[in-house]
């Protein structure tokens, strides 16, 4: 009701004509100043009662209309809202089901990296207790000689901490040189494309040698460019000591075989495959070939006088006498028992009788102490004998030799005896 009031002295105030009406299309009428003149002109009652149905009809007409255009654009607006929130929901569902495979692709790779870092994990674990059980040195280089990858047998043969290798170039931190080693299989393998391999001496503190056999193998990628080289280091050194010792041992057996053991020189075995050779060439090259059989005189009555002892010492200083009475080219061996052959290639038959004559006078200008200072002389008896024609052989030259000796002997001893061909 105070509205009312307000609204009354509101519209007198103004000098103006006020309609108000209700949703119930319930109106009253301020009339007063400009609403007076518009109704109160003058004018008959039935005049002024058609002015007022008139004004009330349009009064009613545009409130309906405005209930109408209202209710038409509340309804459009309603529309447009419910459209625009179901495009809206079809949207936010399209980009929630965008979202959701992303997300689901996301996850799917995340499981994915993380099942691969944990089978490469799982990989790397694998290959490097594989690695470590190993007792032989290996590691693994780039391509600019850097190590990759190396065991605890490889860093404790180099005596240096994991820190100091990893990464480091081969080279640099193992030789404190500025480019690759001369001669490294590693630098080979990268050319080749192929397996190389290579024995090593090292010279160790403790003033003993460490023998090492380095292998290395090529890493090819799909192009078959080598991309690292595995260096693979194997400890030889008591393989090389047994090798050292089965050479000795060879060489000392084929010493054995071929030496006489009281005389140092060569036994009869040697002398026989000696001349054998000896003869062969002589006949191919047609050059002289000579041969000198000498027999210590009185060796038997020697050892049953003097003792076995006697006899070997004996038979060393004619060994020493004819050692150094002969060429180097000369050969010297101890035919068997108390006989000495001599070989001389290249040596005519005149050149041999002489040289038979220096040994014979060698020999005869020794004093052997044998009991209480006792001293005896010694002699040989000599025979020489040449050869050779394609049809002879060694058998021939040894009994033309042989006979040579017997007619020495027969002839008092203490002599030089020649045979020939011919003869």
């Amino acid at each position: 009701m105070k509205d009312k009031q307000k609204l009354i002295a509101f519209s007198a105030m103004a000098a103006m004509s006020l309609w108000v009406a209700d949703s119930a299309i319930y109106a009253f009428i301020l009339h007063q100043g400009a609403f007076s003149d518009l109704v109160f002109f003058g004018g008959s009652w039935q005049e002024l009662f058609s002015r007022l149905f008139l004004v009330t009809g349009i009064v009613v007409y545009g409130v309906v209309i405005t209930k109408m255009r209202d209710s038409s654009d509340r309804r459009k607006m309603h529309g447009e809202l419910r459209a625009n929130r179901e495009r809206l929901e079809r949207e936010v569902a399209k980009r929630t089901d965008e979202l959701r495979s992303v997300n689901d692709l996301l996850h799917k790779e995340i499981i994915d990296r993380t099942r691969t870092e944990e089978e490469l994990y799982r990989s790397e674990s694998f290959l490097s207790t594989i690695f470590d059980s190993f007792h032989d040195p290996f590691n693994i280089v780039d391509r600019d000689y850097r190590i990759v990858k190396f065991n605890d047998a490889y860093s404790r043969m180099k005596n240096m901490q994991a820190t100091d290798l990893f990464g480091k170039k081969c080279y640099e931190t193992l030789h404190g040189r500025n480019s690759v080693c001369e001669d490294c299989v590693i630098v080979k393998t990268f050319l080749s494309k192929d397996p190389c391999a290579k024995e090593k001496r090292i010279a160790q503190a403790n003033g003993t040698d460490l023998w090492i056999e380095i292998y290395t193998y090529p890493i090819l990628d799909q192009q078959r460019n080598v991309t690292h080289v595995v260096e693979y280091t194997r400890d030889i050194t008591d393989r090389k000591k047994s090798e050292e010792e089965k050479k000795q041992l060879i060489e000392n057996l084929n010493y054995l075989s071929t030496t006489d053991s009281l005389t140092g020189l060569c036994n009869r075995r040697a002398l026989t495959d000696t001349l054998h050779r000896e003869i062969e060439r002589a006949q191919r090259y047609d050059t002289d070939l000579s041969l000198i059989l000498c027999d210590l005189d009185k060796f038997k009555l020697i050892n049953d006088t003097y003792g076995h002892a006697a006899g070997d010492a004996a038979l060393q200083a004619v060994s020493d006498a004819l050692k150094t009475s002969l060429r180097k080219t000369d050969i010297l061996g101890r035919h068997g028992g108390d006989e000495f052959m001599i070989i001389l290639p290249e040596t005519s038959l005149a050149g041999a009788k002489l040289l038979a004559e220096k040994v014979r006078l060698a020999v005869s200008e020794i004093e052997l102490s044998v009991h209480k200072n006792k001293r005896i002389g010694l002699s040989l008896s000599l025979g020489v004998a040449s050869c050779c024609a394609p049809a002879e052989n060694i058998d021939t030259l040894v009994r033309l030799a042989d006979s040579a000796l017997y007619t020495s002997k027969q002839s008092g001893r203490n002599k030089v005896s020649v045979m020939s061909v011919e003869v």
